[in-house]
Parts: C-alpha cells; structure tokens; sequence
C-alpha cells in the first residue's frame, strides 16, 4: 500500500466484508480526529509550562461529538506526541511557524496546511504535523478561546476534505500505534518525508 492518498475501497457505514464490523465512517475519524488534536494540544500546552491551561472542554463548543471510542487512544496519543516531540527540534521548522499569527486570514491558515501535503504524499508525520501547527498557532491565542476554537474547527475542516480517506484507508486512527511499533526504520522514514515537505514548502510568504 502506498503513502499517497486514494479513495479507500470501503467507507462511509458499509460492512467490513468478513468482519463483522462496521467501516469507519469519515464523520466518525474526523469526530475522533478533532478530539485527538484537542487533547494534543491541551497535553502540549500542559508539558510547555502555560500557565492557566485551559481544559479540553473549552477548546470546543459544547455538545461537539467525539466519534466512535478508540480502543488504544493512549497508544495513539502517544504516538502522537512522540512525533511532536521530535518537530520541536527541528529550528528552521519553528522558525517558519512562528510568522504564522493567529489572526491570519481563514485562507492563508488552509494554504498553509496544503503546504504540507502539497507533492501528494500522506504519512502519520505530515498528519501530526498539522497537528503541531494548529498547536503552535492556537497557543498564541489562549486570551481569546473563540479565536482558538475556530483555529481548530478550520483545521479539523481541513483534515476532513484531504486527510481522514487516507486514515481510513490506512485502518483509522489505531494505525499509527501499530505503524509506530514496528521499528526505528520506518519511524525515522516518517519523520524524514513529513520534515522534508515542511522544511521545503512550508513558508508564510507563499500563502499570501
């Protein structure tokens, strides 16, 4: 299977055939989604030191669904962090983030995010990565929560039209835990095609 996007062969509420089960649908990985980015965001904000955290609940609006529980989500957020850790180190990355303020236009935040996929190419790295930028632009914002909430509403949008086929494609969420245990090679693949595409692409001035 490759690492470009293609329509998954089933979605959308049908039957796994010889599963039993039923296929995840791209409401259900982008609710789960949603609710993974916010609890990355509100773990990073905690592990960088932010005074006054606010909690998961407010990051989102009242009543906003969550999708299908997820059987491993520690895993999963551990996987997730584990790749966010490692984009701290790269400076030129945090170089390029930082002139990304939170009041830019609606557009300029979603030229942004394509950036990152902009050759094609999906991986958990480039996935996580989007995560990281939502946080990095989010946490210059935390005086003004509706600001923040929709910085997230707009890249939870972002995810659902061009990334969650490819997450389900790939097993949903739960694939990156299983991805991420399966040796230092391909982790370091990951890491090497998703910092690639950020290193190269990702500057403010072209999203302008």
């Amino acid at each position: 299977m490759t690492n470009r996007e293609q329509r998954p062969p089933f979605f959308g509420g049908d039957m796994v055939p010889g599963s039993g089960q039923r296929q995840l649908t791209i409401d259900d990985v982008t609710n789960q989604g949603r609710y993974l980015l916010n609890d990355f965001i509100h773990e990073r904000l905690q592990s960088d030191g932010i005074e006054n955290v606010p909690g998961m609940e407010v990051l989102q609006e009242p009543g906003t669904p969550r999708g299908p529980p997820m059987e491993h989500i520690r895993e999963i957020g551990r996987a997730i962090r584990f790749i966010g850790d490692d984009l701290d180190k790269d400076q030129k990355l945090q170089d390029l983030v930082s002139k990304v303020p939170p009041e830019a236009e609606r557009q300029v935040i979603l030229n942004v995010a394509a950036n990152i996929f902009e050759d094609g190419i999906f991986n958990w790295g480039r996935v996580v990565a989007l995560f990281y930028f939502a946080y990095k632009v989010c946490v210059k914002a935390l005086d003004r929560i509706p600001l923040v909430r929709a910085i997230i509403n707009l890249i939870v949008e972002f995810m659902r039209e061009h990334v969650v086929r490819w997450i389900i494609e790939r097993g949903g969420w739960e694939a990156i835990r299983e991805y991420f245990g399966s040796s230092k090679a391909q982790i370091g693949a990951v890491f090497g095609l998703g910092l690639l595409a950020i290193g190269g692409v990702f500057i403010y001035k072209k999203c302008l």
